[in-house]
């Protein structure tokens, strides 16, 4: 909620700075009344009038520009406004004032960062700073800072971006502009808080507080009093026993909200207000009170989706909380039924899409799915006890999806494969599904068997099992040290022991595993039995997958395939050499009668590119260096030459007038993920969807290249000679092979490789 109001005040910001009188025709002018009702298709079309004025000269051409270019971001056409900023920042180099170059290029910053390129905002903003440094405007310069501060803040710069907004404060005192002064202090209580600073998050609010009760009036004083209020709320929760006092603080605030609201007949901003003081009373436990404000938020929302689901979540926790689960369900129902349609578009204009992903969608799925799996503990009747458990599980894998979704910003995840139900059905009996959900007090470990859903619970709540993941990846990956053992051995009894009768009966041998949070970062093919002293893949076959829906189970018939075998072996843009690279090619290429060389200055982006699209390859193999960052514009696989974005891989096997089927195999030899990073190992598990091949196989982290070498050799070799052998159970064996010598026996060079998606 706050993020879109302050959104809303950064705008009217900007048009504070960039409207000057003289322009007076009627269009622009009925644009600008039009943009401050929120009328924003309106004031688009009138500006668009007013700029194909012939007569405009370029200063006021620039200021249309702009103008336009913020209302499309309101509306989340950022590559229109990016467009329109450039045309902007073309004539304002040209013949613009200096003030308005540093306004054009100030926008296009915060544009940059709108679509999730820090990086580049970041650059453009840092150059643009110099220049504004210079300039004698303080309203200026504080612009071009928030924005900086913004960018700053998403990329985790916590101490610069504090600077940032701490200039930008100075300057709109400067300047005389108090919203500007609100916005900037607003942005140091949320950066104070994660700093963990109660003190100074206490300081900056009451300062928020005290300038907006003495410059704002009416309606901006209630939405401004609103999103202040949630900050105090979000401190109430993280410093509960530093700051007892934030609570009645945000009590006065909401209140004061509810009765400007009143007084204006806003039914939005009374919904926040009673949904938020009902928050305050859930906190507080008064139930009945909080029930009471919080059906009184869900009738003044009912034109407004995205704050009814809001509503109806909280509805559901206080049903629950006073054991009313069959109305906490249907509670939850009816708040999925709000969020569903609207989910991406809770991102749009967002600075931070993950803040927004963790706070206002995942718990509401997490909350929903955690209900569900408490219910189905406690009910014996088979039928419905799998009914909740199906249901617990299909919530889990719908959030699934928005996560790739929010970290790739892409929408082709909601295109789903195949309906987990579906997949269930295609099993062969000896093939089970394993799904741990990781909860604060618990984990549920959810097992898909041929005779059904079965439901594990270990007292092992998620901060405890992350810690143990954690350390354990920490000593995988030191190849000369056994010091992994105690962890793996921890985690083989919580996550393997409760199943492994189940397992043992049906004969499984073969495990698709849907990790979750933490468990992404860490190969559990390489969990240790201290029984019979072997690992998980001496006994049964692993697969990864980030959901059971985004798996395509089709068999393909895999009879002389065409292959592509890409390889770098030479060390290039300061990336070391990888000199096992030629043999792994040349041992690869024996094995298939169709197959072509791309091998290291041939290995260029621009070959690459036309081998792709001149051929429907099968089977696409690179031996390269490769990264997968939180960030997935900072993924890439290095080529001789440059670097392949998975944006750029996704384009380039994607299906075509050429490709009517995907890849049926992408190996990646050298890649890996940012040590213990959940959001980095997220794209690597989400690498196979978004490339769009059925099956990827991918390393956690670097590997030695001659163990490498070797395991990846053996893998397609157990492919091309046994033809009746899945894909899951290639790997098995070919790790099997590589863990029976004495020099890489060690985990580390054989345990990160990873199969994800399809297994047969």
């Amino acid at each position: 909620m706050s993020t879109n109001f302050l959104k809303v005040t950064v705008i009217a910001l900007v048009f504070s700075l960039t409207f000057d009188n003289c322009i007076a025709t009627d269009a622009l002018q009925q644009g600008e009344n039009f943009f401050k009702r929120g009328a924003i298709a309106q004031a688009i079309q009138h500006w668009e009038t007013a700029l194909d004025e012939t007569q405009l000269e370029t200063q006021p051409r620039i200021k249309i520009f702009i103008r336009l270019a913020t209302a499309y971001q309101s509306k989340g056409h950022y590559a229109t406004a990016h467009t329109l900023l450039q045309q902007a920042q073309e004539e304002a180099d040209r013949s613009g004032t200096l003030e308005q170059q540093i306004l054009v290029h100030s926008h296009l910053g915060d544009i940059l960062l709108a679509m999730q390129k820090p990086d580049a905002a970041r650059e453009s903003l840092e150059k643009t700073l110099i220049l504004a440094r210079h300039h004698d405007e303080p309203l200026i310069l504080a612009h071009l800072l928030n924005n900086l501060g913004n960018t700053l803040y998403v990329l985790q710069e916590y101490a610069e971006a504090l600077n940032a907004y701490i200039e930008v404060t100075e300057l709109a005192l400067r300047g005389g502009d108090p919203l500007l002064q609100i916005q900037a202090l607003s942005n140091q209580v949320r950066l104070h808080l994660k700093l963990n600073d109660s003190t100074a998050s206490l300081t900056a609010l009451e300062k928020a507080l005290s300038k907006v009760q003495a410059s704002l009036e009416n309606h901006d004083k209630g939405f401004h009093l609103l999103s202040l209020g949630q900050l105090a709320l979000r401190l109430q929760i993280h410093f509960q026993k530093e700051l007892p006092q934030v609570g009645l603080i945000a009590y006065r605030i909401f209140n004061e909200v509810l009765k400007l609201a009143s007084q204006q007949q806003d039914k939005r901003l009374m919904s926040y207000a009673n949904g938020f003081l009902g928050k305050l009373y859930e906190r507080e436990q008064r139930y009945q009170e909080a029930m009471q404000l919080t059906r009184q938020a869900i009738f003044f929302a009912q034109d407004y989706p995205d704050i009814s689901y809001l509503w109806e979540w909280q509805q559901a926790r206080l049903l629950e909380s006073q054991q009313d689960f069959t109305g906490a369900i249907r509670a939850y129902k009816l708040a999925l039924e709000h969020l569903d349609p609207i989910k991406t578009r809770l991102f749009i204009g967002q600075r931070n899409t993950l803040e927004v992903f963790n706070e206002r969608i995942r718990p509401v799925y997490f909350g929903f799915a955690d209900l569900l799996l408490r219910q189905a503990a406690d009910i014996k009747k088979p039928e419905t006890k799998t009914a909740l458990l199906k249901e617990a599980r299909e919530k889990i894998e719908r959030l699934k999806v928005i996560e790739l979704q929010e970290y790739f910003q892409s929408e082709c995840f909601s295109a789903v494969q195949t309906q987990a139900t579906e997949l269930e059905s295609r099993l062969d009996k000896h093939t089970a599904i394993f799904y741990p959900i990781l909860f604060p007090d618990r984990t549920e470990l959810l097992l898909s068997l041929p005779d059904g859903i079965h439901q594990v619970i270990i007292p092992v709540g998620a901060d405890t099992l992350r810690e143990v993941v954690h350390q354990w990846r920490k000593n995988l990956q030191l190849s000369t040290s056994p010091r992994f053992i105690k962890q793996s051995k921890q985690l083989y009894q919580w996550l393997i022991t409760p199943i492994l009768p189940k397992l043992t009966a049906q004969d499984i041998d073969t495990l698709i595993i849907v990790p979750d949070g933490p468990l992404r970062t860490v190969p559990l093919a390489a969990l240790y039995n201290s029984k019979d002293k072997k690992f998980l893949m001496h006994r049964f076959a692993v697969v990864t997958t980030p959901g059971l829906n985004l798996i395509d189970s089709r068999p393909l018939a895999r009879k002389n395939p065409h292959v592509l075998l890409n390889g770098l072996s030479e060390g290039v843009q300061n990336f070391s050499p990888l000199p096992s690279v030629p043999d792994e090619i040349k041992n690869i290429e024996l094995l298939f009668e169709k197959d072509d060389i791309l091998l290291d200055q041939k290995f260029s982006l621009e070959n690459l590119h036309q081998s792709l699209l001149d051929t429907p390859y099968d089977v696409v193999h690179i031996a390269s260096h490769g990264q997968f960052d939180r960030n997935p514009k900072k993924t890439f696989l290095l080529t001789y030459d440059s670097k392949l974005t998975m944006a750029r891989l996704q384009g380039l096997l994607g299906l075509n007038k050429l490709r009517k089927e995907p890849v049926e195999l992408l190996t990646l030899s050298a890649c890996q993920t940012a040590v213990g990073d959940e959001r980095a190992a997220l794209g690597l598990a989400g690498v196979a969807i978004n490339a769009g091949a059925r099956s990827v196989i991918a390393s956690l982290w670097f590997v030695n290249d001659e163990s490498t070498a070797q395991l990846i050799t053996a893998f397609y070799r157990n492919l091309v000679e046994e033809q009746s052998l899945s894909k899951a159970k290639a790997l098995q064996k070919a790790q099997q092979k590589v863990a029976a010598t004495q020099q890489f026996r060690h985990p580390a060079f054989w345990a990160p490789f990873l199969l994800i998606g399809n297994w047969l």
